[in-house]
């Protein structure tokens, strides 16, 4: 049922990010070809860009190890999390500080009570919970008071390793408990297999489409409001009545969601891939040329604690993080294009119209990502943390739309627009048959 939801949620946000007038008429989309107006980008959509590609990159990162050796086990708590998520339970991943015998993540309950959880995840049910005892056969994740973690299996492996705790609680396996009946209150279902777990932590196949899906419509739905707050501002101060500027606000809204939700699912994809190694190079450049309080705000801006971190291994975390933001980046571009290049070969547009947008497209998506780190750095300054992404989202806004609409203006004075041309076109035609 909870895949059927994620689905339905992906079809109806890639739904509001197509254009409307994908559906007009030939004759229609003639009239009205060169109508650039519904594909200049507003400050909300932009602003809502931007938020939603802090989010990806962040996500990204905290996926980074998907692709290594252990890689479907990440898979596992990432994925146990997120659908804990869905149920509206509280949960955090913590296994990335690496602590011996510690837990991989925790479910904080109301009262405010931390509920310590081990993943295990194994081929068979007897791999599983062997991994979960040390060499001397006792069970080694227990919380402070002695008491055993929850241990958190494969969904599919539940009953059968139900039974083989029962048995150890019997041999004396498991410290402070004595009656087997305790083994289905220790141990935890996983809500994905171990089977879907390898396929999450790979790209290309369904369980890792939903699991990016169900991450997605999180992060879009989140942009689609900034956009939507950002663009009913703008529109009110631009004189607008209220009705109009909330309409203008929901088609903002839902573009930017759609867009979002497009380049995240596309993005966790491809960084599961070798492609993200392609980036290393420019991303080294890049960051020797940034000094430490711009690559600290990018860190923070990502959620990342900087506390205690050297140099070098700041300049290593902004390395990885300036990689996804450029493979981030390349599919922002190409989403932003992509109808475009349709168009061209419908024979809609030219191929001087397209390189126009192509470049508009290019320099709002680099000037933002500019902006994002001046803008975090001073945020950062004046506000440590939270103002590092407050920042970067209000630099990224003022300098990406900024670039954009002065990058506009140049563009059209050095392509000539369709507009243009069909205009001379038809003009000599009258002329010639006028003539005749």
């Amino acid at each position: 049922m909870k895949r059927i939801i994620s689905v339905i949620l992906c079809i109806c946000m890639i739904w509001t990010s197509i254009p409307i007038n994908a559906f007009a008429s030939e004759q229609e989309e003639t009239l009205k070809m060169d109508d650039s107006s519904d594909d200049t980008l507003s400050f909300g959509e932009i602003g809502g860009f931007l938020a939603g590609n802090i989010e990806t990159v962040k996500k990204i990162h905290e996926n980074k190890l998907f692709t290594t050796h252990q890689g479907h086990g990440f898979a596992a708590e990432n994925a146990n999390n997120l659908y804990d998520s869905y149920k509206g339970l509280k949960g955090k991943v913590v296994g990335g500080d690496f602590l011996k015998n510690g837990p991989d993540r925790k479910i904080i309950n109301r009262n405010g009570i931390e509920v310590l959880i081990q993943d295990k995840y194994y081929r068979s049910a007897r791999e599983t919970v062997a991994a979960a005892f040390d060499e001397n056969g006792i069970y080694k994740y227990v919380n402070a008071d002695g008491m055993p973690m929850l241990l958190e299996v494969p969904k599919d492996q539940y009953d059968d390793v139900v039974k083989l705790i029962e048995d150890k609680i019997k041999d004396g396996k498991i410290r402070n408990i004595t009656d087997p009946g305790e083994a289905s209150k220790i141990v935890k279902q996983g809500n994905v297999t171990y089977k879907q777990a390898v396929n999450i932590a790979k790209a290309g196949n369904i369980d890792s489409l939903v699991y990016d899906a169900a991450n997605g419509v999180v992060s879009a739905s989140c942009a689609a409001g900034i956009g939507f707050v950002l663009d009913y501002a703008v529109s009110r101060m631009n004189g607008l009545d209220p009705g109009m500027a909330l309409d203008n606000a929901i088609k903002s809204g839902l573009k930017t969601g759609g867009f979002v939700f497009a380049t995240f699912v596309i993005s966790s994809q491809l960084a599961r891939t070798g492609v993200l190694h392609a980036f290393v190079p420019t991303s080294e450049a890049i960051t020797k040329a940034l000094g430490p309080e711009v690559c600290e705000a990018i860190l923070k801006r990502t959620g990342i604690n900087v506390t205690g971190l050297t140099t070098a291994q700041i300049t290593t975390k902004v390395t990885e993080i300036l990689s996804k933001e450029l493979l981030t980046e390349a599919v922002v571009i190409v989403i932003l294009t992509a109808s475009d290049v349709t168009e061209l070969f419908k024979g809609r547009i030219s191929k001087e119209e397209l390189l126009k947008n192509l470049t508009v497209a290019i320099v709002v998506s680099v000037a933002g990502t500019a902006g994002q780190f001046a803008g975090g750095a001073v945020g950062n300054y004046f506000l440590p943390g939270a103002g590092a992404k407050i920042g970067a989202i209000a630099g990224g806004v003022l300098i990406g739309g900024g670039a954009g609409l002065i990058s506009e203006l140049i563009a059209d004075k050095i392509y000539k627009s369709d507009a243009d041309e069909m205009f001379e076109i038809i003009s000599t035609e009258f002329q010639n048959l006028g003539e005749e």
